[in-house]
């Protein structure tokens, strides 16, 4: 059984000469004329290798490569851009589109031939079996617009959310000016009954709370207290009473830049409330770029003669 590698190429011409130049090489190929019908064939058959060009009428070449990479049914799909575009801009929008490569067209195609064998010979699997077209539950150009609409809004709320949390530190690096903005921010994205951040100074780690008022103080600060020596953090300078009542549910995030863990982002939801996935996601990228902030906090704190942590 061969590999099996769908194409996606506008240009009638190009299509035929990309076609034959691969099936030389002992390639199945699975043929679309647009993005949308190419999305459509990944859905039903599952394609090794996803050769796309870039510009397109409809969905382009980057579109549908992000809806691949964002799609649990085909995110593990290798993508190849195929384009006559070579500019570096062009080339850091493919990469960053999620692409395996991206490769300009040329007479011959061999670097695409090669980036073929590459891709295919480090994923060492077997061909993925055939699955045949089911009418059924093949998706339609609308839904395959909805899809892409939704992958669209995502990446837009995540990109508000990086530009919310760099904006915590451009004022003033204060912690508890830069802790009441997080809290603030956290607040309108996630329901929760409390909320902890703790930031490395060196030998001890400093504890901030946003709590709502049936929260159990002591509690939160026991669990937040061992959850943070487990993941490497100091100890926290006050002294915590231990308690058996742990929370359920809760959302926990290190917050790590260049080997060296910052701090600790922690958000505990009230009693039988449970997180979604995009839950996780959404203080898994706050902890992101908080790293930034904290970064910036600590080499603040460093000039004023402030401890911060070297390891």
């Amino acid at each position: 059984m061969t590999y099996r590698l769908l194409l996606i190429e506008d240009s009638p011409t190009q299509l035929l000469t990309i076609k034959r130049t691969l099936e030389g090489e002992g390639y199945t190929i699975l043929e679309a004329r647009n993005g949308a019908e190419g999305l459509a064939r990944a859905y039903n058959e599952l394609p090794d290798l996803i050769i796309s060009d870039v510009v397109m009428s409809g969905i382009n070449g980057y579109q549908l490569c992000r809806l691949v990479k964002n799609d649990p049914d085909l995110a593990l799909t290798p993508v190849i851009l195929l384009t006559k575009l070579d500019g570096s801009v062009d080339r850091f929008w493919g990469l960053k589109s999620g692409a395996e490569r991206y490769i300009p067209k040329e007479p011959g195609f061999p670097n695409l031939i090669k980036a073929v064998r590459e891709i295919l010979g480090e994923a060492q699997v077997q061909p993925r079996l055939r699955i045949l077209s089911d009418a059924s539950r093949s998706p339609t150009s609308e839904e395959i617009n909805n899809r892409l609409n939704q992958l669209l809004e995502r990446l837009l709320f995540e990109a508000t959310i990086v530009d919310e949390v760099r904006r915590i530190g451009e004022d003033i690096l204060d912690l508890e000016v830069i802790t009441e903005k997080l809290f603030a921010l956290l607040a309108s994205i996630i329901t929760y009954q409390s909320c902890a951040l703790v930031v490395n100074q060196g030998r001890f780690s400093r504890l901030m709370l946003d709590l709502s008022k049936d929260s159990q103080e002591q509690s939160v600060k026991s669990y937040v207290s061992k959850v943070a020596l487990q993941l490497g953090l100091p100890p926290l300078r006050e002294e915590v009473p231990r308690s058996t009542n742990f929370p359920e549910n809760a959302l926990t995030q290190p917050i790590d830049m260049t080997g060296l863990r910052l701090g600790l982002l922690i958000v505990l939801p009230y009693p039988h409330q449970a997180y979604k996935p995009g839950d996780q996601k959404v203080v898994r990228l706050i902890a992101e770029q908080l790293s930034i902030v904290l970064r910036l906090y600590q080499s603040h704190a460093q000039r004023e003669g402030s401890p911060v942590p070297t390891s």
